[in-house]
């Protein structure tokens, strides 16, 4: 929550959430013909079932205050959807803009009288709520001066033509750092102690009990290359703490958890065991029989357009004679008109051979029910331990958004390793850090009290580049 001021003294507590569907009507009686001029004629139904963020702020009494309406590529046609980083980096090549960091506002609207304070809230959730943008443009006609609101937080970059129209349009940017920063990351130093330890306090008193008052400074004195401690400051003050250690015991995870799925966080091995021998024997015998298969099937066809004797002919008719017989018995019983010895007899003839099937059937059922314990196999990975560990962690709440940039400068630290893990308590609630991270499904056999959670180094990849295959 937060509180805007209007210029004549008025306060709101105001908050912000997904746009929903039946915020249409609001948002219409909010529109100007200002609105119209900037953002052109829209319909807001379709606007916001193709947005790819929508956000409502509302007041502490659910009236809507201001929406805006963001999407991935720009508006007034200026550039084709699936191809506008050329145009924009033709605009401005000191823009790094990608369709992964950079979106675009395709409309504004908010009560005149909070009108600056609801546009400066909507931004700053906006940067908070997406960790990877960094770029939002706005565009509009270059005759269009931007109003009061809208040019407190955007800046002109340039004019591009349009596709359609024959007149030019003003391109605006609104930076991240502007309103919800990057944290500064760097090593940790003893100096950090006081800034950090309210931090500290404020979540859990354990620590202090147990290692004493100063253990936060003699664990950040005690790094060495396999020990790492790193903050994150904002304008100088240590706002976020980690500790991070390469030592993991592996051999306690691979009994634990099933990490298949990311080669038992090692670097691959020759000597690894991958597979039971009884995988790989069964393997090949299906393959084997694959192959006879197709082999069986080929002479199957090869007998079928051979011609059949008169005597095999014989055989073949008795045989569906007797069992039209049987048939024709069931069904009388079944039905209650059983009266003759002759078709008791073949009752019973019947009865006993479905007895001796039933017999064997059953004692194969009471095999399968009742299998000996299966031994699961457990894959055996003699290669190098490709990840590090989290051991500490806390950061101030403001600014637990940007938790994820803690990253990049740890994976720096060890550039040989390619897992980040972090081991939790079954009951911790989810934070933004491991929102992040995989959750490793443990063994049934399993003893540890805490969950694993498990992050890649690709993680932080920032551009995706796609091409034809060769």
């Amino acid at each position: 929550m937060s509180v805007l001021t209007s210029p004549r003294g008025k306060v709101e507590v105001v908050h912000c959430r997904r746009t929903e569907s039946q915020d249409v009507y609001c948002i219409k009686s909010l529109i100007r013909k200002f609105t119209c001029k900037l953002f052109g004629k829209l319909n807001i139904i379709y606007l916001l079932e193709k947005a790819n963020l929508a956000v409502t702020l509302c007041n502490d009494k659910e009236e809507i205050m201001a929406q805006a309406t963001f999407l991935d590529y720009p508006n007034w046609n200026v550039a084709k959807q699936d191809d506008w980083v050329s145009v924009f980096r033709e605009l401005d090549s000191d823009i790094p803009c990608t369709p992964l960091n950079t979106l675009f506002m395709h409309l504004f609207v908010a009560v005149d009288e909070y009108s600056v304070g609801c546009c400066k809230e909507i931004l700053r959730t906006v940067y908070k709520a997406v960790p990877e943008l960094h770029f939002i443009f706005l565009i509009v006609p270059s005759y269009m001066s931007l109003g009061s609101t809208l040019i407190t937080v955007f800046d002109q970059v340039g004019n591009i033509p349009c596709l359609t129209y024959e007149e030019d349009f003003a391109v605006h940017i609104c930076h991240r750092h502007s309103h919800y920063p990057q944290l500064h990351v760097r090593k940790a130093r003893v100096e950090d102690h006081d800034d950090l330890m309210p931090i500290f306090m404020r979540y859990d008193t354990i620590l202090k009990e147990t290692y004493g008052e100063y253990f936060l400074a003699e664990l950040i004195e005690a790094q060495d290359e396999e020990n790492h401690a790193v903050v994150c400051e904002v304008e100088g003050t240590a706002v976020g703490f980690m500790s991070v250690c390469s030592r993991v015991n592996m051999q306690l995870l691979h009994e634990c958890f099933d990490l298949g799925p990311f080669h038992g966080l090692c670097f691959p091995h020759p000597d690894d065991v991958l597979e039971s021998p009884q995988d790989l024997s069964v393997r090949r015998s299906q393959d084997a029989e694959l192959r006879s298969s197709s082999q069986g099937s080929q002479k199957i066809v090869e007998e079928l357009q051979e011609p059949v004797s008169p005597d095999t002919m014989e055989n073949i008719q008795g045989n569906i004679a007797r069992e039209a017989a049987s048939e024709e018995a069931l069904t009388a019983v079944q039905s209650g008109n059983v009266s003759e010895p002759e078709d008791i007899e073949k009752l019973s003839d019947i009865s006993t051979g479905y007895a001796q099937y039933h017999h064997v059937s059953s004692r194969s059922l009471a095999s399968l029910v009742l299998p000996e314990e299966p031994v699961h196999f457990r894959p055996i990975y003699r290669g190098a331990s490709a990840a590090f560990c989290i051991q500490l962690f806390c950061i101030d709440e403001k600014y637990e958004a940007r938790s994820l940039d803690f990253m990049n400068f740890v994976f720096s630290l060890f550039s040989d390793k390619n897992f980040c893990v972090i081991s939790l308590p079954h009951l911790t609630p989810e934070f933004f850090l491991i929102q992040n991270f995989v959750k490793m499904v443990p063994f049934n056999t399993c003893t540890l009290e805490q969950d694993l959670y498990v992050f890649h180094r690709a993680g932080l990849l920032k551009n995706i580049c796609l091409g034809r295959s060769s």
